[in-house]
């Protein structure tokens, strides 16, 4: 059975992090997010990968593991992006949202179903979510962010189809300005019968934050990985499961905390301590250094002396800015969220949940109480940004 990604979303939600790199591509475990549940989707069937013409990482990816590219030539939605399908598809066939990941065993578990099937999960509050309604495992209808919340089930956007769903791609543009897949399937699930089965396994990234809580799953389901390529100097203490990739240097006398990655080329000072971070790819954070609960993107240069608060003295969540209006985390701890490119002078702390946006240079001294989107023409040490 043929396994369609759709892998085209811009992650709006995800910046900075989404500024130069898809949200599918964005490392956990020092892997792409998608290549987790490519892996597991390869021993069901073939893999097929939508996505834009302008997302070369994730169609380097799909080359490498030999696995067709259908273009979405734009962006209108995930309805949208099963009509670019069509011509690829001749019979049934498992679609899984890219930003979504799942165990082999909860793959096959839909992909086994006599026909059309979808996997839902159990939620705290359905408010965020496609919310499912079914009756005696049959769909009864999905309602997209309802505005009450509560218990219940969430789509979870992994499907079984038959080639009945291209008969109900003529769904109009919904309110939101997007071609929603969700409407095809209300319509579809008046004269056809849709299992819905549960998958407990699901994970999503949606939020930057997420990815510390997908890393941490991914470690304690993989366990440790590091490379033998792996520089790991004397007096450093390595508290497992992390994931240390090739050609990184750790130390000396730093101390890595569980559920870190850090990624390759990564350059580790002296008495620095990494606790459950995700520091991707080609990043230095040098001696004296502390990074907690935090993201830092690709190729960044932080001064000696960074620190990233992760805690707030109330000990309340930390919030963060999504476009412009206040999230709530669910995390008690969370440091900072830097883009790519990003260069600090010494001794710059960052508060809880602040972002840096890729390629700003923040000077030395400063402290990073508001999100820096721009770059800050200052340059007196110590100024609160």
């Amino acid at each position: 059975m043929k396994i369609i990604f759709f892998a085209a979303g811009k992650g709006e939600r995800m910046m900075p992090l989404t500024q130069d790199s898809s949200k599918v591509m964005l490392p956990v475990g020092n892997k792409p997010f998608i290549q987790w549940s490519l892996e597991a989707a390869g021993k069901i069937g073939p893999i097929s990968i939508v996505c834009r013409a302008d997302q070369k990482d994730v169609q380097f990816l799909a080359r490498s593991i030999g696995a067709e590219i259908i273009i979405q030539e734009k962006p209108l939605g995930t309805l949208d992006a099963l009509k670019s399908c069509k011509p690829h598809v001749a019979g049934d066939f498992l679609l899984v949202n890219g930003d979504c990941m799942f165990s082999e065993k909860d793959m096959i578990k839909i992909a086994s179903c006599n026909a059309n099937a979808m996997g839902i999960l159990r939620v705290q509050s359905v408010k965020n979510f496609g919310a499912v309604e079914s009756s005696g495992g049959i769909l009864q209808r999905i309602r997209e962010k309802p505005s009450e919340g509560g218990e219940g089930f969430a789509n979870a956007a992994i499907y079984r189809f038959t080639k009945d769903i291209f008969d109900y791609i003529g769904a109009p543009i919904s309110k939101r300005g997007e071609y929603e897949l969700t409407d095809a399937i209300n319509t579809m699930a008046k004269r056809f019968n849709i299992q819905t089965i549960e998958v407990p396994s699901w994970i999503t990234l949606t939020y930057p934050w997420d990815i510390l809580d997908v890393n941490q799953k991914v470690l304690d389901s993989f366990g440790s990985v590091i490379a033998k390529g792996a520089e790991i100097r004397s007096g450093c203490v390595i508290e497992e499961p992390v994931a240390i990739d090739e050609g990184a240097v750790i130390g000396p006398n730093s101390y890595i905390r569980k559920y870190s990655s850090i990624g390759k080329g990564c350059h580790i000072g002296n008495a620095v301590e990494i606790k459950s971070s995700v520091i991707m790819e080609g990043s230095k954070i040098p001696h004296l250094s502390y990074v907690g609960d935090s993201i830092v993107g690709k190729r960044c240069n932080l001064g000696a002396g960074f620190i990233s608060a992760n805690l707030r003295l109330n000990e309340q969540n930390v919030g963060s800015l999504v476009k412009g209006v206040a999230v709530d985390s669910g995390r008690k701890k969370l440091g900072a969220i830097i883009g790519d490119d990003v260069k600090t002078g010494v001794r710059v702390s960052v508060m809880p949940g602040k972002k840096i946006w890729p390629g700003i240079a923040v000077p030395a001294g400063a402290i990073i109480k508001n999100d820096v989107e721009k770059q800050p023409n200052i340059s007196k040490m110590g100024k609160v940004i």
